[in-house]
């Protein structure tokens, strides 16, 4: 399958008709709480980050329709544009969230949104990202991408969107790169176990995004980059 790759000026017009699809939904709250509402949508996977078998996220997508959506920077957009997805594929074209599976697929700063708040702490990766806790202003110690942010859609959370079935990938290749900068001069296989070790619980660890990006398309998973700051 060919690569589909949005240009610079096309993703602001595609979130643009997003939003506006996803403000004529019915009531975005009672859809959240409603079962029925969300096609019998169920929690994604769990991916070991020991699994030796690399395409098993891949094998692991549910539902007729397949799409990963790529965020190198802005980890961010990768939320908002899976929960828009599927909510307005659900409103605007009665299609049941069962029926996509969508993965978020991360590489470079965006791994940061995939990293647990023991990791956020022990490495100071609000510092490191230049990246302040919307609480309180000051560099974040946790992961906040977590939950539920002010001024964003309640469900554009990873904890929500995994109890959805979307599935989250991080890049083997970033994770050993922010190693080797956090060591800082040190020995970066003292660091990248801890990090490892420190991935939100489902997240699928591949060894290279840009391999694994072109095996999904090979068996089908649509390709969308979408990349830019909220």
């Amino acid at each position: 399958m060919s690569l589909i790759q949005l240009q610079p000026s096309q993703p602001v017009a595609r979130r643009g008709f997003l939003v506006r699809l996803s403000q004529t939904a019915a009531a975005l709250t009672a859809a959240f709480s409603d079962p029925a509402r969300l096609g019998a949508a169920s929690p994604s996977p769990a991916f070991s980050s020991n699994s030796a078998a690399p395409d098993a996220w891949i094998d692991g997508l549910k539902g007729e329709h397949k799409v990963m959506l790529h965020v190198h920077q802005y980890f961010m957009t990768g939320l908002v544009d899976a929960r828009t997805m599927l909510a307005n594929a659900r409103d605007a074209y009665g299609v049941p969230e069962a029926q996509h599976g969508i993965a978020v697929m991360t590489h470079g700063p965006a791994i940061q949104g995939l990293l647990g708040d023991d990791v956020w702490q022990r490495f100071a990766l609000g510092a490191f990202y230049k990246v302040n806790d919307p609480k309180t202003g000051a560099p974040s110690v946790r992961n906040f991408y977590l939950d539920p942010q002010e001024g964003e859609q309640p469900d554009a959370a990873v904890r929500e969107l995994m109890q959805r079935g979307v599935v989250f990938v991080a890049c083997n290749v970033a994770l050993k790169g922010l190693a080797r900068k956090l060591a800082r001069g040190g020995s970066p296989d003292a660091i990248y176990p801890d990090l490892k070790d420190g991935l939100v619980p489902g997240v699928a660890l591949v060894p290279d995004a840009f391999v694994t990006i072109t095996r999904a398309q090979d068996r089908g998973v649509r390709y969308i980059y979408t990349d830019r700051p909220r």
